[in-house]
């Protein structure tokens, strides 16, 4: 479990992907926004293949993200990378309006959901230090991390995807659902392939 500064840190640097939907929803063309997010995903791609074949790149990428990333991302790959191929493939294959919700729910909501938890377990355990109580670890996501999920991605849905209040509703609550469990799917890809899952199939539903 990453500390509340190195968490901070971690989803401050995840927030910059927040440029991919923001552009897209004003005015970038999607075949540039694409050949951007393709060109960003190979290079990442192929840096996670060199530090496993690379003992030099491994521990210069350790040394350089180390302290940032959770302890699976030493023996997997990170959740940038993942990020970045959950981003490409909404854009390649899903609307546009889908794709930006479910682009802003990752960059946004999930970091929202991990630095509002963080937060509140810091808390917990400074108010448990200071009791002299036994400081358990947090095992599972917290009710409020979701909420701040849900919220985070209601906003996007609702003021940068234009989606109206029923699927932005909707979407938050797939995003939220989506980031909760702790599964080996990456939460990136399980959150955006929720999102624009969901606002696909409300789309149709009520388009018929």
């Amino acid at each position: 479990m990453l500390g509340l500064r190195h968490e901070l840190t971690r989803k401050a640097l995840h927030l910059t992907s927040a440029a991919a939907p923001l552009s897209y929803a004003f005015g970038l063309e999607r075949r540039r926004l694409l050949l951007v997010l393709c060109v960003l995903a190979a290079v990442a791609v192929s840096l996670e293949l060199a530090r496993r074949r690379v003992p030099r790149v491994r521990l210069l990428f350790g040394r350089a993200t180390g302290p940032l990333l959770r302890k699976h991302e030493h023996e997997g790959w990170s959740g940038a990378t993942w990020m970045l191929l959950a981003f490409v493939g909404v854009v390649a294959l899903t609307p546009r309006a889908a794709a930006i919700a479910s682009m802003w729910a990752v960059a946004v909501g999930d970091a929202a959901a991990a630095v509002v938890g963080r937060a509140l377990a810091t808390r917990r355990e400074l108010l448990a230090a200071a009791r002299g109580d036994a400081v358990a670890p947090r095992t599972r996501k917290s009710v409020a991390g979701g909420a701040a999920c849900f919220v985070a991605t209601l906003v996007g849905a609702l003021w940068l995807a234009d989606l109206g209040p029923v699927v932005s509703i909707v979407a938050a609550v797939a995003a939220t659902l989506a980031e909760w469990p702790r599964v080996p799917l990456d939460d990136n890809v399980r959150v955006a392939g929720a999102v624009a899952g969901v606002v696909m199939l409300c789309n149709f539903l009520l388009a018929s």
